[in-house]
């Protein structure tokens, strides 16, 4: 597996901070969950992001957030126009607990405008996942550049916005009669697909060490009882130091 290379943290002094912060925290923070934190977070990327557009089922919502959680996807973007994003508990079993949701809601601008926009600034290429009318199947979508993978609601599908807005149209092959996979099915599918080939190139798909530590801080203040009364007070204590 090829191991890409990572850029020169750009901020070695808040790294220092974030770092002592960490220290300070591991007494309460058990052996175990430290070293379930050591192993998952070298996979982690933000190289794949996964973009949800007016998703209503809650069980189908928790399923992605899970299956993004266990392949190792940091970012999800939820776009709510119609219907507000909501997580079964039961079904999500904590995994938003340890991924990024970002939240676009409608207030005056379209929020599909303002999410997909901004991932396109970012350098991302958007790839609409829809049943029909698909260019590339997912064995042809293109890793060069990260990816912003689109998927839309259980009956209206992707909006116009975002079909419009998205390089590639994707499909996953089927060979039955029904016309589509289920939304939290084809989300775990494509990452599948996509996480294992990206992990065997020699793309920079892994958190840039800046990334990493802030990340791992964050993990540490939720794994840790009241932990965010004792960052606080940590910070606290820095700043007098």
């Amino acid at each position: 597996m090829a191991v890409p290379l990572q850029p020169e943290s750009p901020q070695p002094a808040a790294n220092a901070r974030t770092a002592a912060l960490i220290d300070m925290l591991v007494p309460f923070v058990s052996n175990r969950k430290q070293a379930r934190i050591g192993e998952v977070l070298p996979w982690r990327t933000r190289y794949i992001r996964v973009v949800l557009e007016d998703i209503y089922q809650t069980q189908n919502a928790s399923a992605v957030i899970r299956s993004c959680d266990l392949f190792g996807i940091q970012q999800v973007e939820v776009i709510e126009k119609r219907n507000r994003f909501k997580l079964n508990k039961a079904v999500a079993q904590g995994a938003a607990k340890w991924v990024d949701i970002g939240r676009y809601a409608a207030k005056g601008e379209d929020p599909t405008l303002a999410c997909l926009s901004g991932l396109r600034e970012d350098g991302y290429a958007l790839a609409a996942f829809a049943p029909g009318g698909a260019d590339y199947s997912l064995a042809e979508l293109s890793i060069d550049r990260p990816l912003a993978l689109l998927f839309g609601g259980e009956e209206a599908g992707l909006s116009a916005v975002a079909l419009e807005m998205a390089a590639y149209r994707v499909s996953i092959p089927m060979a039955g009669f029904s016309q589509s996979f289920n939304l939290s099915v084809s989300v775990a599918l494509a990452l599948q697909s996509l996480t294992l080939r990206l992990r065997d190139s020699d793309r920079p798909w892994q958190l840039s060490e800046d990334e990493a530590v802030q990340l791992k801080l964050r993990w540490y203040v939720k794994s840790a009882a009241n932990g965010e009364a004792l960052l606080r007070q940590f910070e606290k204590q820095l700043k007098v130091g």
